[in-house]
């Protein structure tokens, strides 16, 4: 922790010496959202700005998460996860009007071993905070995604590459826009159940939510945004049909202008669950992420980059995860 405050507080005083000559409004965050492989399964709004396309503006997004995940559990319930997820999702979204955009995102979900076993195994080794549970299966390798219940299972899979997962769409509508007052607008989305539930690639059912997203330039170098968001999933799901509760989203992150349309992000995340009286931290509880990454916009072309961590004691997210996305910005 230390030594992030220490390149926290190095970014920002680079970012206050930064060129100030061209205007900078920001790139808004870093669109994360939880990537547990059972949370992926329910409708997240991913973090984004408040600002809006204006009318007959155009964005396109190819966006890539890499999640890795091991927890075991032997209390109320019996479970193995030991894999990677890659969540890749194509998608786009267009103003309709000055103050209205719709969007459209079509995600791909694959299961495999991956690749980032040795890279956290050698930080958690550097900073003393070993996961024992790590010691149980080869590196990168895939051990096994099972939950079960007595003798009923929730959730499970298997290996499994580019599977269609649940589509959404969106509406974002500008509700407030007026100088040096915050920018604040909501948010709805709607899920299909497009994804496969029996090998937990959706929930089989439809979910609805709501939020509302703000953002404010403080200095010229730096940009706050902030989503408060509410997710109605329905239910029941799986054979042992689980009720579903509402579950919260809440972000906040600042942007700081590095060096002309390069910035630098951190972020902080909190993820209720949906899901309820199964009396494991695998299932149950609120989960608390960093993240931090990088922003380059050249021309119409936008480079996103983000490493995210959760720093709870549940396992709702993912023990770590790496985005890339890459957006197409016409106006």
């Amino acid at each position: 922790m230390r030594a992030l405050l220490w390149v926290v507080m190095a970014v920002l005083c680079v970012a206050g010496t930064a060129h100030a000559a061209d205007a900078f409004s920001g790139n808004g965050p870093i669109p994360v959202r939880n990537f547990q492989p059972v949370q992926l399964i329910f409708l997240n709004l991913p973090f984004e700005r408040a600002r809006v396309q204006p009318r007959g503006g155009l964005e396109l997004h190819m966006e890539s998460a890499e999640s890795n995940e091991i927890a075991t559990n032997q209390d109320e319930l019996n479970a193995v996860l030991k894999f990677e997820t890659n969540r890749t999702v194509f998608g786009g979204s267009v103003g309709v009007t000055d103050r209205l955009q719709l969007g459209l995102d079509v995600p791909f979900v694959s299961r495999y071993g991956g690749f980032l076993d040795p890279f956290i195994d050698a930080i958690e080794s550097a900073t003393g905070t070993t996961n024992p549970e790590r010691r149980l299966f080869p590196q990168n390798s895939f051990g096994a995604f099972q939950i079960r219940r007595g003798r009923t299972t929730l959730f499970h899979g298997g290996v499994q590459y580019m599977e269609l997962g649940d589509v959404w769409g969106s509406a974002k509508y500008a509700l407030w826009d007026q100088p040096d007052w915050p920018l604040v607008s909501l948010r709805a989305a709607v899920k299909a159940p497009t994804g496969r539930a029996g090998a937990t690639f959706g929930s089989g059912k439809p979910d609805v939510g709501a939020g509302v997203a703000a953002e404010q330039q403080f200095l010229p170098w730096l940009v706050a945004y902030g989503n408060f968001d509410v997710i109605y999933p329905t239910g029941p799901i799986t054979p042992a049909r689980l009720t579903l509760n509402p579950f919260l989203i809440e972000t906040v992150a600042g942007e700081a202008r590095l060096w002309r349309q390069l910035s630098f992000l951190l972020q902080q995340e909190l993820y209720t669950s949906p899901l309820h009286g199964l009396g494991t931290r695998l299932l149950n509880g609120t989960a608390v992420e960093m993240t931090a990454g990088f922003k380059l916009a050249v021309g119409p072309m936008l480079v996103q980059f983000g490493v995210i961590d959760n720093v709870s004691p549940v396992a709702t997210t993912a023990d770590f995860s790496v985005l890339l996305r890459l957006s197409y910005r016409r106006s």
